[in-house]
């Protein structure tokens, strides 16, 4: 009787340092590869994604196709033509720059759910809307749509209206950089 008493309690035992192993762990912020440039309580708002050098190219070329623009071409053809190209030059840099730099929608906070699948990685519930652990930016990413190289980082929740913007300028900008060099 005594043995069948501490066979039971060795089971309870055992089941208990296992049912304690199991409880979620205390949840460390996690921002994969993305280098977070400015945090608003706690959560970053500017971040950088590991694709930077392309982000830098963009830039660049965006740079210097709004200098062809505004400076050798519609300097030459009217005070309104310069300024008008000067604000789609400005806008279409803008809408890159948000998308660029702004948070795509880090998950950066958990809480303790039981019978929740959580990601691996980051130990966020996987049932909060269209939550993807993206490989590349190595975090999850609430609303994610796609992962975008020439941006440098992932397109979700948090830029994915400056993107749906940025996306609409090109052919603007391309049209009337042409529209501007035929004139």
């Amino acid at each position: 009787m005594q043995e069948l008493t501490s066979i039971s309690q060795n089971n309870d035992d055992e089941l208990n340092s296992t049912c304690q192993s199991i409880q979620v762990p205390g949840f460390k912020r996690h921002f994969g590869n993305n280098l977070t440039l400015f945090h608003i309580w706690g959560e970053p708002l500017i971040t950088i994604g590991p694709h930077w050098p392309l982000t830098l190219c963009m830039i660049i070329s965006f740079g210097g196709a709004s200098y062809l623009l505004i400076y050798e071409i519609a300097i030459r053809k009217g005070l309104y033509v310069y300024y008008f190209s000067i604000f789609i030059a400005a806008l279409q840099m803008f809408s890159y720059l948000m998308t660029a730099l702004k948070n795509p929608g880090i998950v950066t906070s958990s809480r303790e759910y039981k019978g929740i699948l959580q990601c691996i990685v980051c130990n966020n519930p996987r049932n909060v809307g269209s939550l993807y652990h993206c490989e590349d930016c190595d975090v999850c990413i609430s609303g994610f749509d796609h992962h975008c190289p020439w941006t440098g980082k992932c397109i979700g929740r948090g830029n994915i209206g400056s993107f749906y913007i940025f996306v609409t300028m090109i052919p603007i900008y391309i049209v009337y950089f042409i529209i501007v060099s035929l004139l």
